[in-house]
């Protein structure tokens, strides 16, 4: 059975079945704004008597002085527009404004001026921000107490492992879950991996580490303490081994080998399920080489727990202090190079 199919003609089918070229563009009857490319062309008599009149003509002249007038005295406008009037307030008295800053704003005030950032980098400033906080009450480890607060290399890593003992918002935050967000780990290089049984389970530590930018002020710190040129590096308040370093535990009901990896290799993904029994968790950790290759998958399943903790939890250090007593090899020569300022 045939059917027969009525299609609606259109204005312009002269184009149907070949190729369009650049005339049915420069033609088309659509275009009603310009003139079309072939109705006018320019002869060479009309270019060069066009020149000559250019050339020649006062009248001309003087309306292309004129429009350069009008060209500089916008340029001037413009300028003017750009200039600001500011006030640049001597340094001294950012040091008396940030007597008064939280330690959750210092961020923001470091990011007002060249001078306020001058200022969270100074020893004098961290050493006021922490004798506002200190209470003699609350116990705290020899290395918070004001006595070795008074020495500049760490001085900054120091307040701020401090304020988790002494500043009760920072106390209450290491209590929130989402602080504990097992995805933020997602991109860091591993350092080293080890393991601890404890009662009916086996907990899994793997140390992770973010990298620095390029010119940032840790990246300067750590090449100033590799380097020890001078006896600046015995006075950097930004020295810190453990700058963007984390702990990833998770803990699982049964012996897991993990193998020793010979090159390094990153956090490519986290994964976070579901376990068959509908009761707990399974992790897969996806581990990826420099390039973001596949390198390596381990699978936790079931998991009792996940956690994570940076480097300014005081459980960071009770850990790695337990894992290098049980085991030297773990932790490598960085401990004992930065003994005088751990706990």
């Amino acid at each position: 059975m045939a059917l027969s199919v009525k299609v609606k003609p259109t204005k312009n089918r002269s184009t149907f079945g070949r190729d369009l070229t650049i005339y049915d563009y420069a033609n088309s009857s659509k275009c009603t704004n310009r003139a079309s490319k072939l109705s006018h062309k320019l002869t060479v008599a009309e270019i060069e008597l066009d020149s000559e009149i250019t050339a020649d003509d006062p009248d001309i002249d003087h309306q292309l002085a004129g429009e350069r007038g009008r060209v500089g005295k916008k340029r001037q406008a413009d300028e003017t527009l750009q200039m600001v009037e500011y006030h640049d307030y001597h340094i001294d008295l950012w040091f008396l404004v940030a007597e008064y800053i939280r330690p959750e704003d210092v961020c923001r005030f470091a990011l007002i001026c060249r001078k306020t950032a001058e200022v969270v980098q100074s020893g004098r400033f961290w050493s006021q921000l922490y004798r506002s906080y200190y209470n003699h009450l609350i116990e705290l480890p020899p290395r918070f107490q004001p006595d070795s607060m008074v020495r500049l290399r760490g001085l900054r890593s120091a307040v701020i492992r401090s304020l988790f003992y002494l500043y009760p918002p920072f106390v209450e935050r290491l209590q929130l879950a989402s602080y504990h967000n097992p995805y933020r780990v997602v991109g860091r290089k591993l350092l080293s991996v080890w393991h601890k049984r404890t009662k009916n389970c086996w907990t899994y530590y793997f140390r992770l580490q973010a990298s620095s930018l390029p010119g940032s002020r840790p990246e300067q710190s750590a090449r100033l303490q590799r380097e020890k040129k001078s006896l600046a590096f015995m006075q950097d308040i930004y020295m810190n081994p453990e700058e963007g370093c984390q702990i990833l535990m998770i803990t699982t009901d049964y012996l897991k080998v993990i193998p020793m990896y010979s090159e390094t290799l990153f956090v490519k993904n986290l994964t976070q399920s579901l376990s068959q029994s509908m009761m707990r968790y399974k992790v897969r950790l996806e581990l990826a080489n420099y390039c973001g290759k596949r390198m390596d998958e381990i699978v936790f399943d079931p998991t009792r727990s996940v956690n994570v903790l940076d480097w300014w939890n005081p459980e960071y250090y009770k850990e790695i202090d337990c894992t290098s007593q049980n085991d030297s090899t773990v932790a490598g020569p960085e401990w004992t190079d930065e003994s005088d300022w751990d706990d």
